[in-house]
């Protein structure tokens, strides 16, 4: 044990209570209504989201828009890229073209490939249209190009279509985006297939929206409050590499059957959503509820509070709460006692107790007056004494033994914080050593003193195990509130006065 040490104390709430009034006050209004099982959890939020995926479909409109014209960008570009590299790669090409019809076609693909991209919709579909013509004419000029096989890649795009196919799709998927472009104006096509392609596109719009928002949503629960296993294991299963799924039905080369199949499995995810939110968003409100509850009485008790996010599911934070009840059940008995011995009382008792209980012996006062050369006062509530002295006019203390030489004083400041110092008369070898080995019981003693007291303190050493103090040096020292009784100083010097004289006379 270190020689000296400082504690700031603090009662919990939950204990320092009126006379009449119970722990649950303190807890708060939304412990009692747990308590009855009357806690009023509103979890319909359906109305929220419907709001804001109405929002965010207006929002979309555009983006949908765009994303279509970047999809169908990069497939041009990957079509011509591999268009280039088969050009190079052919030494069959260089007998069917002269030099300078190769480079032009070299430069034409070239330059498809490395425009930059505007940020206007408008503009990438211009892009895109022009892109398609040059690539048409180059096709239609050197026919042989056609019958070129594109490969897949990583996605599995394209299915090794040639581009004479692949060139279709992209027709199609143009030509459906300037319908659309133009609010279903521009109907002078007649293929079905175009129609088709675009009422397809604005179902896939609808649902991109709506699985954004899904995703979104979900994520925003699991950020703020966390997702409970199950609900985790459900969100994976449903919606892992949706992302992935959506950018390949954007793409020209999707043809219209695939969309369809691509959108029913959407739709589905989003069945199997609207159906399982509920219950979700009903376990995250009743989780919100109950943690703010949780938070309170913690705070109330005296209890670390942990983040919402400590909790993996709801089930381990009403076991919490249930720890909390049995701790609310300790702090009413210990409010009870609160109420019978006010403040510093209350203080000096949780510390005897606790003393005692790790094995220190109370000094009788008798101990003490031999010890300081002063009669200790004890203080009283009422005409009750309470197992502590009083050390000045607002402060009590108490002397306990660690060992039959070494002692403990323990005084209880009027403002709740404690001050301990170790005082010995014993060898300093014997003295450090045994102010080291009950250096562990720091911890120990201040826990308890939380856990069956609710009381909180965050102590400092302020002396080193290493320094002793003797009885005589702390009793003398300025801190010291006792002086000796002014009767045993002088039945001291009458001593010391016989003994010299006996001293003389036998000499």
């Amino acid at each position: 044990m270190s020689s000296g040490v400082e504690s700031d104390g603090v009662i919990a709430a939950a204990v320092m209570l009126p006379v009449g009034l119970t722990v649950g006050a303190a807890l708060g209004a939304g412990w009692l209504a747990w308590q009855a099982g009357k806690l009023v959890i509103e979890a319909n939020r359906a109305a929220d989201r419907q709001i804001a995926e109405k929002k965010r479909q207006l929002e979309e409109a555009a983006m949908h828009r765009k994303r279509s014209a970047l999809a169908a960008h990069s497939q041009l570009v990957d079509m011509c890229t591999q268009l280039l590299s088969q050009i190079d790669g052919n030494s069959a090409t260089a007998s069917i073209l002269d030099f300078a019809e190769l480079e032009r076609l070299r430069t034409e693909l070239h330059n498809i490939c490395h425009e930059s991209i505007p940020e206007d919709v408008i503009q990438i579909e211009s892009l895109n249209s022009l892109g398609f013509l040059k690539l048409e004419k180059m096709v239609a000029k050197q026919q042989y190009l056609s019958s070129l096989q594109i490969e897949s890649n990583s996605a599995g795009l394209y299915r090794g279509l040639s581009l004479a196919d692949l060139m279709l799709d992209m027709k199609v998927a143009i030509a459906a985006m300037k319908i659309q472009a133009t609010d279903g104006k521009d109907v002078r096509t007649a293929d079905p297939i175009v129609l088709e392609r675009v009422k397809l596109n604005e179902k896939l719009a609808r649902v991109t929206v709506r699985t954004m928002a899904a995703l979104e949503y979900i994520a925003e629960l699991s950020s703020s409050y966390g997702l409970s296993a199950s609900s985790r294991a459900w969100f994976h299963s449903c919606f892992n590499g949706v992302d992935e799924q959506i950018r390949v039905l954007y793409m020209p080369s999707t043809s219209n059957a695939d969309l369809k199949k691509g959108i029913k499995r959407l739709e589905g995810l989003l069945e199997q959503y609207d159906m399982l939110i509920p219950s979700i968003e009903s376990d995250q409100k009743k989780f919100v509820v109950l943690y703010q509850v949780y938070v309170d009485a913690s705070k109330a008790l005296g209890e670390s509070v942990e983040s919402m996010k400590s909790f993996k599911s709801l089930k381990a934070l009403e076991e919490r709460l249930l720890f909390l009840k049995k701790r609310s059940e300790k702090a009413q008995e210990c409010a009870e006692i609160y109420q019978k011995l006010g403040p510093a009382a209350y203080i000096c008792y949780a510390w005897d107790q606790e003393l005692r209980a790790l094995g220190y012996v109370v000094h009788t006062r008798k101990d003490i007056a031999e010890m300081a050369r002063h009669k200790p006062q004890h203080a009283h509530l009422g005409e009750s004494k309470l197992p502590f002295y009083h050390w000045n006019n607002d402060d009590l203390t108490q002397l306990y033994s660690m060992t039959s030489e070494c002692s403990l004083q323990v005084i209880v400041h009027d403002d709740g914080s404690v001050t301990m110092q170790a005082i010995s008369d014993a060898d300093d070898n014997e003295a450090k050593a045994v102010q080291s080995g009950h250096c562990s019981l720091l911890s120990k003693l201040h826990e308890n003193l939380r856990k069956n007291w609710f009381v909180m303190y965050d102590y400092q050493e302020t002396t080193s195990p290493d320094e002793v103090t003797s009885v005589a040096e702390w009793f003398g020292s300025e801190d010291s509130a006792w002086k000796p009784d002014r009767n045993d100083i002088i039945t001291e010097q009458r001593r010391k006065s016989k003994d010299e004289s006996r001293a003389k006379q036998s000499q």
